[in-house]
């Protein structure tokens, strides 16, 4: 094997290697989006202590949408207070507050009391389980640097997937002259043969 062939051969490479990971990462991607529209499975990262030791801060949980009256005292919950801001505490006391909304009693496991206001719900994301610290990486990979370092990794793998895989011209007539100049010689000295026979 030549070395142009050799290196036309690790493009190929690189390009199948290049295409098999972009198509891994987009049926993950298509999974994940799936998975969250039919089952209403969403992430959820804790960024404070407050449901120490069980979860502790920086994890990553994941938690899906259930109706209020599937909820029941024990279930950790993700709710909006009056402020909109984002809770998730374990479930102390469940309220009928009439038609499909209950009144969730909820606490931190490493608060000593309850939040002081009970959250009106009709809805309520329930943490299915959890991971320790992974929260951290979710939240880097939707910083500002992880999303630049991800569109370069993505313009690398384009050029690697769609690069030039043919000789160039100038390697195609680079190798024509020297197959042009090696047949010279065998040429002339043919001629030469001839010559001496004949004499």
């Amino acid at each position: 094997m030549s070395q142009q062939q050799a290196r036309t051969t690790q493009r190929r490479r690189r390009r199948e290697l290049a295409l098999n990971l972009g198509a891994v990462a987009g049926l993950v991607c298509i999974v994940i989006a799936v998975v969250s529209m039919t089952f209403g499975i969403k992430p959820l990262v804790f960024r404070s202590g407050s449901m120490s030791p069980q979860i502790p801060t920086g994890s990553l949980a994941v938690a899906r949408t259930v109706p209020a009256a599937q909820i029941s005292v024990g279930d950790v919950v993700s709710v909006d207070n009056e402020a909109g801001t984002r809770i998730t505490h374990r479930v102390v006391a469940v309220d009928p507050a009439g038609g499909d909304k209950v009144a969730l009693i909820m606490k931190g496991d490493a608060n000593r009391v309850a939040d002081p206001t009970p959250y009106l719900v009709d809805h309520a994301d329930r943490v299915i389980t959890s991971v320790p610290f992974a929260g951290y990486v979710a939240a880097w990979l939707s910083s500002k640097t992880a999303i630049f370092l991800g569109g370069v990794l993505a313009g690398a793998l384009l050029m690697l997937a769609f690069g030039p895989l043919r000789r160039s011209s100038n390697d195609a007539s680079n190798d024509t002259h020297q197959t042009e100049t090696l047949d010279e010689p065998a040429d002339s000295s043919e001629a030469k043969l001839q010559e001496a026979n004949c004499g």
